[in-house]
């Protein structure tokens, strides 16, 4: 037979789990490596070409994915969510440098934006504050 106490405890230590579990899968889409959409204000050609990025990003072909950050980088340079992206796709490919410059470019761009730092990918490439400036080409352009 079971005493009062040790049913209590039992309850007590069920709660606490299920709590647990509940708090764990609440949080687990703050912690995977995918790209973000394209926000509602971004013009048709950039959120083109980032849901096609997307596409290939979630069929495994990073190259193609890059292509296509690119494409709305060039057509919007401040979309934060096309940097974080590209930071990704280049992380995947193991282009770590150009991945930390366009990290560090989406948090300039959206220093309050969470996503960003609890992306296993983005966190890899150490702390990257809203002060750092990205590295430019010889044109100043940031990459």
């Amino acid at each position: 037979m079971e005493t009062k106490g040790a049913g209590r405890f039992k309850v007590v230590f069920l709660l606490a789990w299920l709590i647990f579990l509940v708090g764990c899968a609440g949080h687990a889409h703050q912690h995977r490596d995918e790209p973000l959409p394209p926000p509602a204000y971004a013009d048709s050609e950039t959120a083109q070409a980032m849901n096609e990025g997307n596409r290939h990003f979630k069929e495994g072909w990073w190259t193609g994915a890059e292509k296509k950050y690119r494409i709305a980088i060039q057509a919007f340079p401040s979309l934060a969510e096309a940097h974080f992206n590209i930071g990704l796709a280049l992380h995947r490919q193991a282009h770590f440098a150009e991945a930390r410059s366009h990290f560090m470019r989406a948090v300039q761009l959206n220093p309050r934006n969470a996503v960003y730092r609890n992306a296993p990918s983005f966190r890899r490439h150490g702390e990257v504050t809203s002060e750092t400036e990205p590295e430019g080409d010889s044109d100043g352009h940031s990459h």
